[in-house]
This record gives structure tokens, C-alpha cells and sequence, in this order.
């Protein structure tokens, strides 16, 4: 499918849910409710999401370290950003993960270490995920709905299928060595190297406990995030249900169905907080208010992208 078809599909289908949310709940719900954001808490929640794009970059350094690749923490730091300026652009965050790989890779010998460090750090963070949501279902079974367990378990799941598949069975090395791969020539082997350097992570148990570690302390940040804007919405939600339905929704919003999960995280902080008895205009004014703190993220790394970008032009012209 053509990347501009794509995108539009992705775009719609984001506008699509958001304004099918809107009109179920009100616009003058809605607007109501976000009137009444508290500033001072909105700042804070910037404040710990943009520390937690230096936790992240943090955590990608020791993945490249681990394989003996030295990246120094500002690089790292400043391609994440850059990875999240993509991502308002480009179908979930995906489409950010590419571009900072391939950004960083022009420093690499290995340029395949740049896009498996990438993966991996996607792969840990959803371990972090799951067990966060995990641990948090086993100890508040009782005081969640049904109707939520019956939502979050089978999200839950996926991480646990996606990670078994990678490290302990050959299902992608099996399917890039069919026939019909055979005549994309120099990327198919551009992609068996990153398989390969891929799998060389699941021998370094070891070393992966550190990022692992990260992890959780990064999606405990998101958690935190959320609990602080859901206090400048003057949303009454103890904090431990925060610990189960923020996992859960990480990994809808991961799927590339819209572009950087827009309307699918507001979409799924309905269904799963309204299962609690918040209502439907509290519940979407938490997504969107979150979906706004991504937002301005991406407008830092996209002034870090323009100056970086520039810097690049200038040393060309010396």
C-alpha cells in the first residue's frame, strides 16, 4: 500500500474515533471538563514526561553497550527526541523507532545494532508492561470490575506471544528465508542481520536485567503521568487502577492503526474507566489530556530535529 494512502487511512481512522467518542459523550461535556485543567499539574506531567525521554535514551545507551557499541547519552538523548517528533507524523510509534534507528545507524559500523537496540527496547518495555499490569491484576483483582479483568487479560496476553515467538522459537528467521523474499536481494539480508543481532540479546540475561529494570521504572513514570493529569482534571481515580488499566492501554495504543495512537487512547480510556463508574467526558478528557502532553513532546523534538538539521547544513557549506 502506498505510504501516503496509508497514512491518510491511519489519519481518518484517528479523526474517525476521536469525533465518534466526542459525539457519544458531548462537546460541551468534553470542553467543560478540559476547561477546568489545573496548569500547574499539566506542567508537572510535561515536566516528568520529557525526564522520562532521558530515562529512555538512558536505557538505549546500555542496550548498544551491551553489544560493545559506544553511544555517547546526549546522541542517544537527542535521536530519541527526534524519534518522537516522527511519531506525530507517522502510524503509532513505529514509524519514530525507524527514523532514530536509521538516523543513528549512519554512526554505527553494525548499522543492524542501531535497529535491534531499537526493537529491544521496545521488547523490554513491553516486559515492564506486562508485569506492571500483571502484578497489579493479581494483588486488585478484587476491587476491579469484571468487566475490566475481561478487557485487560487478553492485551495483557500479547507481550507473552510476541516475546516467546522472538526468543524461543526461529518463526521469524523461518518466514524471511521463503522463497518469496528471495528477490528483495540486499534488504532481506539487510534483515536477517537484524534478526541475528536480535537474538544475540537473549544470551546476555545478564546484562538485560539493568534495562529491564529501566523499563519498569519508566512505565511506572507513564503511570505517574497519568495519576497527576487525572489530579488536574479534578478526577477523583485511586492510583492503583492506574497501575493496571495504563499497561493495558501502552499496548492498544502500540498497534499502527492511527497515527500516534490518537483516538484509540482516548477510545480505550473510556472503555476501561468507565468500567469503574468515570464518567465517559472524565474519562476521554484524561486520554486527550495525555495525548496533549505526548504532543508538546513532539514539538520539542521537532525544534531539536530543525536545529539539528540546520547544524548538519552549516558544517556542509564550512
Amino acid at each position: 500500500m502506498n505510504k501516503k494512502l496509508r497514512y491518510a487511512i491511519n489519519a481518518a481512522i484517528s479523526v474517525g474515533l476521536i469525533v465518534t467518542v466526542i459525539c457519544m459523550t458531548g462537546v460541551g461535556r468534553v470542553e467543560e471538563q478540559l476547561s477546568g485543567l489545573i496548569l500547574k499539574f499539566f506542567l508537572l506531567a510535561l515536566v516528568i514526561e520529557n525526564f522520562g525521554v532521558a530515562v529512555s535514551a538512558k536505557k538505549w545507551q546500555m542496550l548498544f553497550r551491551m553489544k560493545d557499541t559506544h553511544i555517547p547519552f546526549l546522541t542517544a538523548w537527542k535521536y530519541y527526541y527526534i524519534g518522537t517528533f516522527f511519531n506525530a507524523f507517522l502510524p503509532t510509534s513505529v514509524g519514530g523507532d525507524a527514523v532514530k534507528a536509521y538516523g543513528i545507524s549512519k554512526k554505527l559500523e553494525r548499522r543492524e545494532e542501531a535497529f535491534s537496540s531499537v526493537i529491544m527496547d521496545r521488547l523490554t518495555g513491553l516486559i515492564a508492561v506486562l508485569g506492571i499490569g500483571l502484578f497489579s491484576l493479581a494483588f486488585g483483582w478484587r476491587v476491579v470490575p469484571q468487566t475490566a479483568i475481561l478487557l485487560c487479560l487478553p492485551i495483557l496476553i500479547l507481550p507473552i506471544i510476541l516475546l516467546v515467538i522472538v526468543f524461543k522459537t526461529d518463526f521469524i528467521g523461518r518466514v524471511i528465508e521463503r522463497p518469496i523474499f528471495e528477490k528483495f536481494g540486499r534488504f532481506k539480508s539487510f534483515i536477517e542481520k537484524i534478526y541475528i543481532s536480535l537474538k544475540e540479546y537473549g544470551s546476555l540475561r545478564r546484562e538485560i536485567v539493568p534495562v529491564i529494570l529501566i523499563s519498569f521504572f519508566y512505565h511506572f513514570l507513564l503511570i505517574i503521568i497519568n495519576y497527576v493529569l487525572s489530579i488536574s482534571l479534578g478526577l477523583n481515580i485511586p492510583l492503583y487502577y492506574f497501575f493496571i488499566f495504563i499497561p493495558v492501554a501502552e499496548i492498544i495504543v502500540f498497534l499502527p492503526i492511527t497515527v500516534q495512537g490518537f483516538g484509540v487512547r482516548e477510545g480505550t480510556y473510556v472503555a476501561l474507566f468507565s468500567s469503574i463508574g468515570i464518567g465517559t467526558a472524565k474519562a476521554f478528557s484524561l486520554g486527550f489530556s495525555n495525548q496533549m502532553v505526548i504532543l508538546t513532546l513532539d514539538i520539542c523534538g521537532g525544534f531539536i530535529y530543525l536545529f539539528s538539521t540546520l547544524n548538519r547544513r552549516n558544517k556542509k557549506k564550512l
